[in-house]
């Protein structure tokens, strides 16, 4: 995979080392949307210090789950988004790529969940947004301070979150692979 210098809907934002913004160190960014208006997006690898009974203590379907919350970034942090991976259509959702689907909302999330495989490994909530109004993101581009690529769902709900900005920036190819050695501080050099 290759860095594409286009981007939109469904694209990777990949956190160039040198980004001075701590909101992003290292993270992947998975844009869900991106007009003229600005782009929003998740972050897919910062999970948060939460379970699902801290957000969801209402709501008996979410009980038993398992899986982590993430910070989805800097932006409105006590709204909850959520991701769901499917190889069937969820109409309820929002398309984002591949098999991943986008929801803001409780009661779609009810609709989907029985139609998932595996709701436990399928679904990814999220605390807040990454957003950027119109013509920052693509500031930021000009600065460098972004890789894109094409989002795949698999780096989105890889069971190993430390490992996925790595392993996103190795699949973009051998080009950018000395970013993964380069340090957390820059002035570490």
């Amino acid at each position: 995979m290759e860095n594409d210098s286009s981007y939109g809907k469904g694209s990777f934002l990949i956190a160039n080392p040198v980004l001075p913004d701590p909101n992003f160190s290292r993270t992947v960014v998975l844009l869900c949307s991106h007009n003229e208006e600005g782009s929003f997006g998740l972050v897919v690898n910062r999970s948060a210090d939460l379970s699902i009974a801290d957000i969801f203590s209402d709501e008996k379907p979410m009980d038993d789950y398992p899986g982590s919350v993430y910070v989805g970034g800097p932006v409105a942090q006590s709204q909850v988004f959520f991701l769901c991976r499917s190889d069937v259509p969820l109409e309820e959702l929002d398309h984002v790529c591949d098999d991943v689907y986008l929801g803001m909302k409780w009661e779609s999330l009810e609709e989907v969940l029985p139609s998932l495989k595996n709701p436990e490994q399928d679904v990814r909530f999220y605390m807040g947004y990454s957003g950027w109004a119109a013509g920052q993101l693509e500031h930021e581009m000009e600065h460098r301070s972004w890789l894109t690529c094409n989002a795949q769902g698999a780096f989105v709900f890889a069971p190993d979150e430390d490992g996925i900005w790595a392993n996103v920036v190795r699949s973009m190819g051998q080009k950018y692979e000395y970013l993964t050695r380069a340090p957390e501080n820059p002035q570490w050099n």
